[in-house]
């Protein structure tokens, strides 16, 4: 599906926006899961990992697939995945760790939002709200385990941004 104008130009990066949506919610899913901790100590068959994640195997074997095109996993024979380089930043505790932020933003309350983006155009008003019915703030304070996430994904923002700011 590739439609060319006079100047060669493609709408591929526009497409592309879609599948990043789904790379997003894979990650998070990944994060989640704690499947880069899992792997930590070396390659696991995703038989395993399903028994272990009490999740689906072959929706987990797509999804890691999926990662490992993006270079996240690797894929280390038949439905067998350890992880890269890049997943470690996966690991919990792992030195500059995104996985709190990835678990955060993968939330309906954060992600969901997101698919509200035009509400706020039109109103100019937050589209959490129009979600949950309240101040954003207000509904953390009735949600504790979100407010855990987000505390979580604070603190990883502070542990990435704190020694360049520090340092400057």
């Amino acid at each position: 599906m590739t439609a060319h104008t006079a100047s060669g130009i493609t709408p591929a990066p526009l497409l592309q926006a879609r599948y990043n949506l789904i790379i997003h919610q894979a990650l998070h899913a990944a994060a989640k899961l704690g499947v880069a901790d899992l792997l930590e100590r070396g390659p696991r068959t995703t038989a395993e990992l399903a028994t272990e994640l009490k999740v689906n195997e072959e929706a987990l074997y797509r999804t890691l697939r999926a990662l490992a095109g993006q270079e996240v996993f690797e894929e280390a024979g038949p439905h067998t995945f350890r992880n890269s380089p890049l997943s470690c930043f996966l690991r919990t505790g792992y030195p500059g760790s995104v996985r709190s932020f990835l678990i955060y933003w993968g939330t309906e309350f954060y992600y969901g939002s997101l698919g509200e983006i035009l509400y706020s155009i039109q109103t100019g008003k937050p589209a959490r709200a129009k979600l949950v019915g309240m101040n954003e703030w207000e509904y953390m304070r009735q949600n504790p385990e979100l407010a855990g996430i987000f505390d979580d994904a604070m603190t990883n923002g502070s542990d990435l941004m704190g020694p360049p700011i520090a340092a400057a």
